[in-house]
């Protein structure tokens, strides 16, 4: 049977049973020269192998699915699957182009989904599935799917920031699942209660305890609240260095992202990047 959570992304990331996975981490030679073997079972069982071929085929020919610098080019790479997703997709099968983005660089994979086994599964980092949402901190660009509002949590002016705007994608969803009442609640007290007394600055701790007494309000509409941050240290070379800091909230919709994970969550993540 097809791998059981096969992680990628450097161990950042794991998909679910009946989802085969092929990394694009060695360019057009590695694509064109090796299938991983629980993606070859699973296009065997389905019937796809030709269908496979021609599509690794056409984006090894492609010239624009790779860069100057040999980067993939992801819309021009995205643009050669949907020639081919009807053919998959009347087999059982799904595909994604994913994108992952972190301090120490960009891993890009394919996932091939079977239905029949995973037909409820939402690739968290598919390219095409986008909503334009991003949270820059020095080194990455972090990107969040459709379904996920994000709402940042800015050092200098956050906490009046929060109370004279909601992000658009936050407030879809909020006004959809007839929660603006809890949000506001939500966003009071993170203003009121989730920075220093001293430092007037976000106090992570503060912030996850304040997420975590409010989730109830928002899963009885099937919405799930996360804190999430990031820290970077910079390093100066002899001069030592400095910390920055990033904070923010994801609002995921479980209806249309029913197994999102956050990339950064404060619960159970701290991941650090150094820089020379």
């Amino acid at each position: 049977m097809y791998v059981e959570g096969t992680v990628v992304a450097d161990g950042n990331h794991a998909v679910p049973k009946g989802v085969a996975v092929e990394e694009l981490n060695s360019g057009k030679k590695g694509l064109q020269e090796k299938c991983p073997p629980d993606l070859k079972e699973l296009l065997e069982k389905k019937g796809l192998i030709a269908v496979y071929d021609d599509l690794v085929k056409s984006v090894v020919d492609a010239s624009r699915t790779r860069n100057v610098f040999g980067r993939w080019r992801d819309q021009e790479f995205v643009s050669i699957i949907d020639q081919f997703r009807d053919l998959f997709a009347s087999k059982g099968v799904k595909v994604a182009l994913c994108k992952r983005e972190s301090g120490s660089g960009v891993r890009r994979w394919l996932e091939f989904i079977d239905v029949d086994i995973a037909g409820m599964y939402v690739p968290q980092y598919d390219v095409a599935n986008l909503s334009g949402q991003v949270i820059k901190t020095m080194y990455a660009t972090l990107k969040f799917p459709n379904g996920v509002g994000v709402e940042e949590l800015r050092q200098m002016g956050g906490r009046k920031r929060l109370k004279e705007k909601i992000p658009v994608q936050v407030e879809e969803i909020i006004a959809r699942k007839g929660l603006m009442d809890a949000y506001d609640a939500l966003i009071l007290a993170i203003v009121n209660e989730g920075a220093g007394k001293h430092t007037k600055m976000w106090n992570i701790e503060k912030l996850k305890e304040i997420v975590h007494s409010h989730q109830p309000n928002f899963a009885v509409k099937g919405v799930e609240v996360f804190v999430s941050h990031k820290q970077e240290y910079v390093s100066h070379g002899q001069y030592g260095g400095h910390h920055e800091y990033f904070r923010w909230v994801e609002f995921v919709d479980r209806e249309l992202q029913p197994n999102y994970h956050p990339q950064r969550d404060a619960d159970s993540k701290s991941e650090k990047c150094v820089i020379s």
